[in-house]
């Protein structure tokens, strides 16, 4: 296991991996009158818990006590951070967790055990990088398993009052309702959501949405000039 940073292999075991094959879901309905029972809304994915049993590596001669000081240091952050775990590290998967129960280190024995619980917040694991160019109408790629929102840099091809993406699978676009020239910096952080232009935010038409592209093919439509896309795959389960 990797955390933060940190590789704890020297010092513990932690092969033994428990979470749920699936996030689960959260429900929203509203009623309807007249209508019996409610309607369907939305879905959206609950936090993921993660429990990383931990057993230590130590020998009979080690101070246990410096060993769990050291560990709680490792251990111990205050924000998100990346989480590799043994049974994904092959595969090139992390999430982003945070340590939610540190268990209960036995100190006494160099046998110790315990269950260090984590949770991953954005339940989605995160995959290798992806990069694409786009120039006209242009085929983009995605591996993984689940939806995932890039960023895009563009180059407008000259001077021109808009720039528009468009995703041609969806109809979804972003419009930048602003003049650019060729020199012109344009990025589109579809995540953020915020576009623009020369690293000040540039304004995007009412009907712009911000959309994520999903695995397999997709394809977009630049308006003008060339556009470098960049994305992290995404894996859900």
């Amino acid at each position: 296991m990797i955390y933060n940073g940190f590789d704890f292999a020297p010092w513990f075991d932690t092969r033994l991996v428990t979470r749920s094959l699936l996030p689960e879901y959260e429900i929203a309905t509203r009623d309807v009158p007249g209508q019996p029972g409610s309607r369907f809304m939305r879905a959206e994915l609950k936090p993921l818990t993660i429990d990383v049993a931990a057993a230590w590596r130590a020998r009979p001669a080690d101070d246990m006590a410096a060993l769990r000081r050291l560990m709680a240091s490792r251990l111990l952050c205050l924000k998100e951070a990346e989480l590799w775990l043994d049974d994904e590290r092959h595969l090139g998967l992390r999430y982003m967790a945070v340590l939610t129960s540190p268990g209960a280190l036995d100190t006494l024995w160099h046998t110790g055990e315990a269950t260090l619980t984590f949770t991953a917040y954005d339940p989605v694991a995160y995959g290798a990088e992806g990069r694409a160019t786009v120039s006209g109408t242009s085929g983009v790629q995605v591996g993984g398993t689940f939806r995932t929102y890039p960023t895009v840099t563009v180059r407008p091809g000259g001077s021109t009052s808009a720039l528009r993406l468009t995703n041609m699978g969806t109809g979804e676009f972003v419009q930048i309702d602003k003049a650019v020239t060729a020199s012109s910096a344009v990025v589109i952080d579809m995540a953020a959501p915020q576009a623009t232009v020369d690293g000040s935010p540039a304004p995007v038409t009412f009907e712009s949405d911000f959309f994520p592209l999903e695995p397999g093919a997709n394809s977009l439509k630049l308006s003008s000039g060339t556009a470098t896309v960049q994305w992290t795959e995404r894996y859900v389960g």
